[in-house]
C-alpha cells in the first residue's frame, strides 16, 4: 500500500500539492499518514496504476477525518469514489457507530469541493488564512446520519398507512 500511496503522491494533481504545502505537509510525512490505520481507506486505480487514495481517520470516538489526493488521471476513477463512499464507505461508518466525517479543502479546489458536495458533505464554515502560507480553507462536515434519518422518518410516515391496507 505504501507504495501505491508513494506513486500517487509523485504524479499528484497541481492543486492537490499546492492544497498539501498550505498545510504544511510535506510527501513523506502524508505517505505515513495516508498509510496510517484507518477506519476505511481505498486506492482506486486507472490502467492498473494508483489513481487516488481516499481514506477515514478516527478523529473522536464518533467522528471522523477524510483525506483524499490523485493523479491527473482523477476523472477516470471519480465516479468510482463517490459510489464506494456513498455505497460502502458510509453504510460501514454508521455501522461503527460514527456519527460525523469532516475535510478542509483550500479554497478553490473545484476537484476536492465536487467530491465533497457529490458524496453529501456541506459546507460548514470558510477559513480565512487557514493555510502556511495564508491559503483560505473551507471546512465540510458529512453528517453520517442525515440522510439514514431521512429514510427513518419516511418508512415512520409510511408505516401507518402500509398498515391500514
Amino acid at each position: 500500500m505504501l507504495d501505491d500511496i508513494r506513486s500517487i503522491l509523485k504524479r499528484m494533481r497541481p492543486r492537490d500539492a499546492q492544497e498539501m504545502a498550505e498545510h504544511g505537509i510535506g510527501l513523506d510525512i502524508a505517505a505515513a499518514g495516508f498509510a496510517s490505520p484507518a477506519v476505511a481507506a481505498r486506492i482506486f486505480r486507472h490502467r492498473h496504476l494508483p489513481t487516488a487514495i481516499l481514506t477515514f481517520h478516527q478523529l473522536t470516538p464518533k467522528a471522523l477525518v477524510v483525506s483524499m489526493v490523485a493523479t491527473d488521471d482523477w476523472r477516470h476513477v471519480a465516479r468510482a469514489a463517490v459510489r464506494w463512499g456513498l455505497r460502502e464507505a458510509r453504510p460501514a461508518l454508521l455501522a461503527r457507530g460514527f456519527a460525523r466525517a469532516e475535510c478542509r479543502t483550500m479554497a478553490g479546489h473545484e476537484d476536492a469541493i465536487e467530491l465533497l458536495e457529490r458524496v453529501g458533505f456541506v459546507l460548514e464554515c470558510r477559513l480565512p488564512g487557514f493555510g502556511a502560507h495564508g491559503a483560505s480553507f473551507l471546512q465540510y462536515a458529512w453528517r453520517l446520519t442525515d440522510h439514514v434519518l431521512l429514510q427513518s422518518a419516511q418508512s415512520a410516515a409510511a408505516a401507518p398507512a402500509a398498515a391500514d391496507a
